[in-house]
């Protein structure tokens, strides 16, 4: 590589070099000549991206004192954390609310509480970003914080407020007007995912396909991957488990399962569960060692709960009844301990299948009282609430049937 000109190292040195020049004719020199800058240089690009800013001192200083700021703030209660955010000034960082996002996400399947206070702090702090910041930053953040707000609020079963939610999200990206293509990108990619608990799988399609297209064009793979098993459990929600199946079986085309592992063990997963939905018990127990392989590399506390589910139902469809109520009563305290509760009424719907099948009517009544009762204080759907009332009165009355128990498991899905 050539020396940059004298002209050039004078107007470097004497402040005046523009940025652009510095990184094209400055910078690459360093590199090439200096493996410590050559790393730092790596290092700075890193931090940037996870930053999720294009300044490279807010990647480097706010991002790494972020973990810092963020163990304060956990040291209290809720209600504390979010006034400490209104009074000190302190926390009020680019760095704080991207470590926010990026923890909320992290843990919002397995533990969706956590989840939304992480997102409703974000929120909190995106709001105290002042003028050391690009005004059209702030408003992308802003608005990615909302969606992650609105998608905690999903996952708990709150989908009027999540609805209100990303409407605010949406607003805050056609007021910031930068064309950030990747936060559009997570904005859809988020929305498409209440769409599809709502049961309006057209937008849905629409919103999964633009987010795709979108993450494709920033060159992200996580992203792409993300979206592309979101689209496969589109089909699985408009019960065409078929092309569900046919879609994920293209996921070592689709997924890089050495750059993306968690993603790829969990297409592998969701392909063992479809084809267990699907009734192909056969294919999915050839397929469930390499499943069980591939998690305990990868796998969250919950993909093991979600994995045992689907050994349930395998068990089940093989006729091993005993294996499938053990394993079931396993996944249902698994997932009410975790607070995943339209996940504890689908597992109690199996349940309640095995029971009904097998006569035992009390303790089908006794599973849908508890049912009641775990959802009395929640924001739930009227059609939710119906389906649990439903399948209150018919264990009540004794007239459980397969067909009912079918029925009220699809109308438990329809969350909006």
């Amino acid at each position: 590589m050539e020396h940059p000109t004298l002209e050039t190292m004078a107007k470097w040195l004497a402040g005046r070099l523009e940025h652009e020049a510095v990184l094209r004719e400055i910078v690459p020199h360093l590199q090439d000549h200096c493996p410590v800058c050559r790393e730092q240089y790596e290092q700075i690009r890193r931090l940037t991206r996870e930053a999720g800013h294009s300044d490279e001192e807010v990647g480097v200083v706010e991002w790494r004192e972020a973990p810092e700021l963020l163990g304060r703030l956990e040291e209290l209660p809720f209600p504390e954390q979010i006034r400490q955010i209104e009074e000190d000034e302190a926390l009020h960082t680019w760095g704080l609310c991207q470590l926010l996002l990026q923890r909320s996400r992290e843990v919002v399947s397995e533990n969706p509480r956590k989840a939304l206070e992480r997102a409703e702090l974000a929120v909190a702090v995106s709001h105290h970003l002042g003028a050391a910041y690009d005004l059209g930053w702030v408003l992308d953040l802003r608005a990615r914080a909302y969606a992650h707000l609105g998608n905690a609020r999903r996952v708990v079963g709150e989908l009027l407020s999540a609805e209100a939610s990303f409407r605010k999200a949406e607003s805050l990206l056609a007021q910031s007007r930068t064309g950030n293509l990747w936060a559009e990108a997570e904005v859809l990619d988020m929305k498409g995912s209440l769409r599809m608990d709502q049961r309006r799988f057209e937008e849905a399609r629409k919103l999964f396909d633009r987010a795709r297209e979108l993450y494709r064009e920033e060159g992200d793979s996580h992203g792409t991957a993300k979206v592309f098993l979101k689209q496969a459990k589109l089909f699985r929600e408009m019960e065409d488990l078929e092309q569900a199946i046919a879609w994920l079986q293209r996921s070592p085309e689709e997924i890089d399962s050495v750059q993306e592992p968690h993603l790829f063990a969990a297409a592998m997963h969701n392909l063992l569960a479809t084809l267990a939905l699907a009734g192909r018990f056969g294919e999915a127990l050839e397929l469930l060692p390499e499943v069980r392989s591939l998690l305990r590399e990868t796998a969250r506390p919950l993909d093991w709960v979600r994995l045992r589910w689907t050994e349930g139902s395998i068990a089940f469809g093989l006729g091993r009844l005993d294996e499938a109520e053990a394993a079931y009563r396993e996944v249902h305290r698994e997932f009410l301990k975790h607070g995943v509760l339209y996940s504890v009424a689908l597992v109690s719907l199996d349940l309640a299948l095995l029971l009904s099948g097998q006569g035992r009517t009390d303790e089908l009544k006794r599973l849908a009282a508890e049912l009641m009762e775990i959802f009395a204080a929640q924001e739930v759907h009227r059609e939710a609430t119906a389906a649990l009332v439903l399948f209150q009165r018919a264990c009540e009355e004794e007239r459980v049937t397969a067909e009912l128990i079918s029925r009220l498991s699809v109308l438990l899905r329809r969350k909006g």
